[in-house]
């Protein structure tokens, strides 16, 4: 799979970041229109679909996962600043600032599993020809 460049400012504007799930998450929104206009009694025109459902899926882990990291990242260093300045207000009103974007963005998790199942359900029944390879599988419950 491609990787995704992800920068602190993708990270830290949470607008931008829903924004960009958003535009990841169309093939998802779409599903039953784009599954109406597949043939799904074609094993190739599922898979070439399947495909493009799983593209997506890996490009929101990749964003979530990185954003996460560099918020960790940045906290970390902050808590450090922190234990040689325990009374910096500033950095305490910093870091519960970022702690909160995590939580939003830690959030998206739970709305991805959300989405992939929704979006998997509407995929299995309508291709229901097509299997999905084991290993295939468990990367998406995976990510």
């Amino acid at each position: 799979m491609e990787e995704i460049e992800v920068d602190s400012s993708i990270c830290y504007n949470l607008t931008y970041f829903k924004d960009l799930m958003k535009e990841y998450r169309k093939i998802d929104d779409n599903i039953i229109l784009r599954m109406n206009t597949t043939n799904t009694h074609s094993e190739q025109a599922c898979a070439k679909f399947f495909k493009q459902l799983t593209k997506a899926y890996s490009k929101r882990g990749q964003i979530i996962n990185r954003c996460l990291k560099i918020i960790d990242q940045e906290l970390e260093k902050k808590q450090k600043a922190l234990a040689d300045d325990p009374y910096d207000n500033d950095l305490k009103n910093q870091m519960f600032v970022e702690e909160s974007k995590r939580r939003m963005i830690n959030n998206e998790i739970t709305v991805e599993e959300i989405v992939r199942d929704r979006s998997l359900t509407v995929f299995k029944n309508k291709c229901r020809m097509f299997h999905i390879p084991k290993e295939i599988s468990e990367i998406i419950n995976r990510q």
